[in-house]
């Protein structure tokens, strides 16, 4: 499939994505920020962190695929 449509719908699945997901994961992959430093930030634990990353993503990776949520 075209590099393109993967990325679309890579993105739109980004954007369906609670604002709170969004911003923890942007945190870590775009901010370059550690768990514990990104935990301080969003006033979560790291735990939640770590289970941001995966939830954010397993959506992407299943969005890639073509796969329905």
């Amino acid at each position: 499939m075209m590099r393109w449509l993967r990325l679309r719908r890579m993105r739109r699945a980004f954007r369906a994505l609670p604002e709170r997901d969004r911003a923890i994961f942007g945190s870590v992959r775009f901010d370059d920020l550690d768990y514990i430093q990104t935990a301080q930030r969003h006033g979560c634990t790291v735990e939640e962190v770590e289970q941001t990353v995966a939830r954010v993503l397993f959506a992407l990776g299943r969005a890639e695929r073509g796969e329905q949520a």
